[in-house]
């Protein structure tokens, strides 16, 4: 299977994933592939659908870039499989980019506090209750998971704004 990047408009970035049923080596090889294509893309989180994988997997790793000027405080590296958000509290603007929209950063509200139900890769669910960065990469990916751009958080006005922008910098990426 091919596990490039997946950019909007592709289909899979607006569905709900799947969720994972089965807790095996196959799923411990789409985590490694996963962790491999966000570090070769110099991400801090994927969500699988952006690589085309069908599933509720997000991988994160908070150490790789700057949050704000600083190091990802959190500094935690994980995979999560089933994610939901089960509680929400505060808010923050975060300035966020995504690898599914090249090019792209927007200043979009976030929760400041989130508290994150899931499981590991053996299937023991595990709870997550945090805010600043880590919060904020975990809402964005488990948005994607549930076929939710982080451009949905933007007016209509600044939706279609950013969008055409966007889409008129991809055909010159193609043309060049």
């Amino acid at each position: 299977m091919n596990y490039e990047i997946r950019t909007w408009p592709d289909k899979i970035l607006k569905k709900k994933m799947k969720e994972v049923d089965f807790f095996d080596n196959r799923l411990k090889e789409l985590v490694d592939i996963m962790f491999k294509k966000m570090y070769e893309l110099e991400g801090v989180g994927l969500a699988a659908n952006q690589i085309g994988i069908p599933y509720q997997i997000l991988v994160l790793d908070t150490n790789t870039k700057k949050y704000n000027g600083q190091e990802g405080e959190e500094g935690v590296k994980m995979a999560l499989v089933n994610p939901k958000i089960i509680e929400k509290s505060g808010q923050v603007k975060s300035t966020e980019g995504c690898l599914s929209f090249p090019g792209v950063q927007i200043t979009i509200p976030r929760a400041k506090k989130v508290k994150v139900l899931a499981q590991d890769l053996e299937g023991n669910e595990v709870e997550i209750d945090t805010d600043g960065f880590l919060a904020i990469v975990l809402q964005h990916e488990i948005d994607h998971l549930n076929g939710i751009p982080f451009i949905n958080y933007l007016s209509p006005v600044k939706r279609k704004l950013v969008l055409e922008k966007y889409m008129k910098s991809l055909k010159e990426m193609v043309r060049a």
